[in-house]
């Protein structure tokens, strides 16, 4: 069975400026460096969204509020929305107006969360 490829992430905003904006970047890159910041979230194809950190509960009751399907997970959000694809624009406004440090990247590579399990 050959290895898995690792998937790469093209970040879309960085408030901590370690990565520029369009910039791709390694799975392995991005392992390194996520602790840093409070929130990440991460789109796959514009259909999902996942939002881990450990300031993620600071946008719980928005999710809610916009109505997105937030599955809990131990480490993660899984966010979707119902009928049509969940927007990540708010979500990031939410998280900037907060001040907190945040990380968000589009997977380059992978179908979707299912495929990221474990990491």
């Amino acid at each position: 069975m050959a290895p898995r490829k690792r998937p790469d992430y093209e970040i879309c905003l960085d408030t901590a400026g370690t990565f520029e904006t369009g910039q791709v970047i390694p799975g392995i890159r991005y392992d390194s460096k996520k602790e840093e910041y409070d929130i990440r979230l991460k789109v796959w194809d514009g259909k999902i969204l996942r939002i881990s950190g450990g300031k993620r509960d600071a946008i719980l009751s928005f999710l809610e509020e916009k109505r997105y399907v937030v599955t809990p997970e131990y480490y993660h959000y899984t966010v979707r929305a119902r009928g049509k694809n969940p927007d990540p624009s708010p979500v990031s406004q939410k998280v900037l107006a907060l001040g907190l440090r945040f990380l968000w990247v589009r997977v380059i590579g992978e179908a979707g969360p299912d495929a990221d399990r474990g990491r």
